[in-house]
């Protein structure tokens, strides 16, 4: 039996000990004011008197027990119950009264009302008075029965009968007892499961906070204070930043205790009437009942970005973390729940896009950019289904021969009816959406197939790049793709160069430095797009092992107007050549900007100079007809100019 079994068992308050003690009194009340009535009204006044004092006790044991004090209750009624019977004995047959029946009737009594020890007290009683009433018949002659007989041979067998119908007694009692207690420790046992099941169902396992559904019910409850009183209620939806790399980094165990810690950390950060709940995942929802305005909120929201920018340390290992906060105010940004989820939802997105670590207020005309964007993703999935992309080709030249050495794949995408959309404003969106995955490995398939073809038509053997997205990367199959698309299109390994930005390079896990090496050890060049507006990091250069670096166009373009810009891609330049590096300057345009290139030792360039993104049908027939840049320089000294978009090109 268990501790609490017992404690309960104990307990002048357990219902069920009480309701057996009322029971039984008011039974043996209603038997003993009966025989009463019967004896005083043959004219047995002695037995009648001694019945009547038995109920009294018994009443008094009923009234105690109402009080509270069952046990008292309990041992009130069988001392009065065996005093009876005894006195009965003692003034009647002794040993021959029927009173001597009720000792195995109160033994059970005692049984059932869970009184050990009243049980053998009251057995030892019971014995030591059958005895001395047969000393006092039999042996003292101090008394006398109306039958005398038997003396010594009534006195054992009485204690005989008592002692086995106590015994027998004792053995139903205490299985009895016995299956109750195994049946209360069952019953607290589900009255446990069930106080943990209904707790469970109402928190989060892992953190603690209120789960979503008790969130939900504690922020309705604090809107609806909110409009009777006519106050304000602020909804936080918190989502951390960057979470997914402490999974894939330490784990999920690791990142378990991440979100307890974090869970700690947002309730410390708020007040104690505050709800913090978990939303799901990395997401937390917060409501502010009763603020004063908007700066209320400000100030909750900049405690916990500064709370979670305190380093975590889990298994001693510290950790960084930055959280994007959405923040909608009731009532003017909706009026109940579901609404003000959404809206801040979408501000927390907002915020995440903003550059992260920040928080935002919900504005309408975020509202509108979402649906717009999901409309957007929409239609991409409906343009990638119905073949609607397509590539074009922009050239990459030697800035001393004018060869040209490469092109780089661009994507388009002609809507039907509607102007062709360039990469720009469509590219953030297939990011976000994941679309860039299908759509990276179509362009890539394309491109290659495409070098394909016109290396069989004889236009010379050149390089082709392609963009790659670093969702791509962390998608953790892109060396697999490209692989596949090598062996399919039949593109030698060294004709591909694959595009990557600086910001691509920050992701340095371990999942991503594997998927370079893979790469570079399928044979394709690296490239780094763009180089000089991130982070520029040289141990990157090293670390990676790239081929090149393109110099981006912003520097380019001021390159005659800006001594600093000058100076800059200048100085990438002279690093490239250190590194062994092989440089292009993007975004040339103006003739007098080649010849400073050249200067400056750069080798290859791409621009409107030489050639815009043409489809690939216009830019074969620049590869046919092999205009070289010495070409144009002489038809635009004779006055002869081409085309917008036109390119001089030479595929010796």
């Amino acid at each position: 039996m268990s501790e609490e079994t017992v404690r309960i068992d104990d307990d002048d308050s357990h219902p069920m000990r009480a309701r057996r003690l009322a029971q039984i009194a008011r039974l043996v009340l209603i038997a003993e004011a009966t025989t009463t009535v019967i004896y005083a009204w043959h004219g047995a006044w002695l037995i009648a008197t001694t019945l009547a004092i038995g109920a009294v006790l018994c009443g008094l044991c009923l009234a105690i027990s109402r009080g509270g004090r069952q046990s008292l209750g309990g041992a009130v009624l069988l001392a009065s119950l065996t005093l009876l019977a005894s006195t009965l004995m003692w003034i009647s047959d002794g040993l021959h009264d029927v009173a001597l029946v009720t000792y195995p009737v109160i033994l059970i009594m005692a049984g059932l009302l869970g009184a050990k020890r009243y049980f053998f007290l009251l057995l030892a009683c019971m014995l030591g008075f059958v005895s001395w009433l047969s000393l006092a018949t039999y042996v003292w002659h101090t008394r006398q029965d109306n039958l005398l007989a038997g003396g010594a041979a009534l006195w054992r067998d009485t204690n005989v009968i008592l002692l086995v119908s106590a015994a027998a007694v004792w053995i139903v009692i205490d299985d009895m007892q016995k299956a109750l207690d195994r049946l209360r420790e069952q019953i607290g046992k589900f009255t446990a499961s069930q106080a943990h099941l209904a707790y469970l169902a109402r928190h989060d396992a892992l953190t603690g906070l209120s789960n979503r559904a008790l969130g939900r019910d504690r922020i309705e409850q604090a809107l609806g204070q909110a409009a009777r009183q006519q106050k304000r209620v602020a909804l936080l939806f918190v989502d951390l930043d960057n979470f997914k790399s402490v999974n894939d980094m330490l784990g999920h165990q690791t990142g378990d205790d991440f979100l307890k810690e974090v869970a700690l950390r947002l309730t410390q950060a708020v007040r104690e009437a505050d709800v913090v709940s978990r939303h799901g995942g990395d997401e937390f929802l917060i409501g502010l009942p009763d603020i004063a305005s908007a700066d209320d909120a400000s100030e909750v929201a900049a405690a916990i970005l500064a709370s979670l920018a305190r380093p975590f340390v889990v298994k001693d290992t510290e950790l960084s973390c930055t959280g994007s906060i959405g923040i909608a105010l009731h009532p003017q940004d909706g009026a109940d729940y579901d609404t003000l989820l959404r809206q801040s939802d979408i501000a927390m997105y907002v915020a995440k896009e903003s550059g992260r670590n920040a928080w935002r207020f919900f504005d309408p005309a975020m509202q509108a950019s979402l649906q717009q964007g999901v409309l957007l993703v929409s239609r991409l999935r409906g343009a990638l289904a119905r073949r609607e992309f397509e590539l074009h080709y922009q050239p990459v030249i030697a800035l001393a021969s004018g060869r040209l050495l490469g092109a780089e794949a661009l994507i388009r995408w002609r809507r039907p009816e509607a102007p062709l959309m360039l990469p720009g404003l469509f590219i953030d969106a297939a990011e976000r959406s994941g679309l860039i995955v299908d759509i990276g490995e179509w362009v890539l398939e394309q491109a290659c197939c495409q070098l394909v073809e016109w290396q069989c038509a004889g236009c010379g053997e050149f390089t082709m790049a392609v963009n790659l997205s670093v969702v791509q990367f962390r998608r953790g199959n892109v060396d697999e793709v490209v692989r596949r698309v090598l062996e399919r299109s039949g593109l030698r390994a060294g004709c591909l160069e694959l595009e990557l930005t600086e910001s691509t390079l920050v992701d340095d896990a371990d999942a991503f430095i594997l998927s370079l090496q893979r790469l570079k050890a399928l044979g394709v060049k690296l490239a780094i797009d763009d180089f000089g507006t991130g982070y520029s990091n040289l141990a990157y250069l090293q670390r990676f092992a790239v081929d090149k670096l393109k110099i981006d166009r912003s520097f380019i373009v001021r390159l005659n107007n800006s001594s600093q810009d000058r100076a800059i891609v200048d100085a990438i330049v002279q690093i490239a050549h250190s590194l062994d590096l092989v440089v292009t300057a993007e975004g040339i345009e103006d003739p007098s900007v080649v010849q400073a290139l050249i200067e400056m030792g750069c080798a290859q360039g791409q621009g409107y100079l030489f050639g815009k993104p043409q489809p690939a049908a216009e830019f074969e027939k620049l590869l046919v007809l092999g205009q070289t840049l010495a070409q144009r320089r002489e038809r635009e000294e004779t006055g002869v100019f081409l085309a917008a978009g036109e390119g001089l090109l030479s595929s010796h």
